[in-house]
């Protein structure tokens, strides 16, 4: 397969797409609509609905990923399955502006958000496949972690114009209404236009690798790329492991402006805040640990951020105070984004060209197959216990799993 090594324009189609879509899961899952939906929309079991809700999109997720990823392999149209869940996200995350905020739109609010976050992780599967197009293998760590960076600044500058534009002016501009929450409902359709601006140079700018298997079925597709993991040594012990730590970073998306609400009372400036902190934090990580990985290799770099990340979750669990909270959160950042970059590029280096798509469906399904435990058990707990840090020890419990099932070394690698 030709790469685009070359030119630089891939590069930068590359990166810009994580600058375009990250602002949308980030706005919406995490730090702004998510915390909406628990205090204005469903405030007396807003967390448990969330946490439902989060659970049956992973766990759909983790069905159409490896189908729609051999699909791709098959007829060589990674980008046509791009360009349509990317359409669908746009969509969806759009319409999530008329949820107002009383308890008649909870159907609405939940329904709108699972197809949203469906598509939105989905399309992930192909933009994925494409990496190893643009670059070659020597180079490939620095061009995932700059992409991952670009996605964390994205949404840090996407969080500062909503910040600035919208929420922390006394008069809300362009005639919002502030008692009807329309100054934080506009942030969607905000979002899901920034991710139609700059997320379309990716398809002027990448050329797709011209591989087919047309004369395959799908089944048979997808039987060949769990044939290709097994292949691989150390690969299938990987997608377990990763399943697990994968499954501790969905907590911590899903919930962490929860958790700061409901723990530590922070109100939804402060979150926003915080948000744009522990983005600047993890984009720095990205950036500095891919030039690193290019050196040291991408198992080293995930055993690395994992141990940390165990560290400074415990404290963030037990943390007293804001203080505490903040310090150790926004240390965490620096470690999870080497931790996703560096689990891209350890499949990207290793596997072959033409079942890249299918290989990294089952790379979502490492991701996403067990990822509604996540959020489950996070509902389980906190139902049982009344509290957000009961349901948040399910995230520490997953990255020491993970941690342990890795194992030392990758030996493809």
């Amino acid at each position: 397969m030709e790469k685009q090594s070359n030119s630089l324009k891939p590069k930068i189609a590359y990166g810009l797409f994580d600058w375009a879509s990250s602002p949308v899961p980030t706005l919406h899952a995490t730090f702004v609509f998510a915390v909406y939906y628990v205090s204005s929309v469903s405030p007396d079991t807003g967390s448990a609905e969330w946490a439902w809700m989060n659970s049956l999109a992973a766990l759909t997720i983790a069905i159409i990923s490896p189908i729609i990823g051999a699909s791709a392999d098959r007829n060589a149209n990674r980008k046509t399955w791009l360009g349509l869940m990317m359409a669908v996200g746009i969509v969806a995350t759009s319409l999530l502006w008329w949820v107002e905020p009383n308890t008649s739109w909870i159907w609405y609010a939940l329904i709108i958000s699972f197809v949203s976050i469906v598509a939105m992780e989905s399309l992930f599967t192909f933009y994925n496949a494409l990496l190893p197009s643009i670059v070659s293998n020597d180079k490939i760590g620095s061009v995932s972690g700059f992409s991952w960076a670009a996605g964390y600044f994205g949404a840090i500058f996407c969080l500062v114009l909503v910040l600035a534009i919208f929420i922390l002016p006394e008069q809300a501009p362009f005639g919002l209404q502030k008692e009807q929450a329309e100054q934080i409902r506009i942030t969607m359709p905000f979002s899901a236009l920034w991710f139609l601006l700059f997320g379309l140079p990716l398809f002027f700018w990448i050329s797709e690798p011209r591989v087919k298997n047309q004369q395959e079925s799908i089944l048979s597709t997808i039987k060949k790329g769990i044939h290709t993991a097994k292949s691989i040594p150390g690969m299938v012990r990987f997608l377990i492991a990763r399943m697990l730590y994968a499954d501790a970073l969905v907590v911590v998306y899903a919930f962490g402006g929860i958790y700061a609400t409901n723990v530590f009372g922070f109100t939804q400036d402060e979150v926003i805040g915080f948000a744009i902190a522990i983005n600047l934090t993890a984009g720095i990580g990205a950036a500095f640990m891919g030039r690193l990985e290019d050196r040291i290799g991408g198992f080293k770099t995930i055993r690395f951020s994992l141990v940390c990340l165990i560290c400074l979750s415990l404290i963030v669990l037990i943390a007293p105070s804001k203080v505490f909270f903040w310090v150790s959160a926004l240390s965490m950042g620096i470690f999870i984004g080497p931790l996703q970059s560096a689990s891209r590029t350890v499949v990207a280096r290793i596997v072959p060209p033409e079942q890249m798509a299918r290989i990294f469906g089952l790379y979502m399904i490492s991701g996403k197959a067990t990822s509604f435990l996540g959020p489950l058990l996070y509902g389980i707990l906190f139902s049982i216990f009344d509290t957000d840090r009961a349901g948040m020890a399910i995230a520490v419990v997953f990255l020491v799993i993970g941690y342990l099932l890795l194992g030392r070394e990758m030996p493809s690698e």
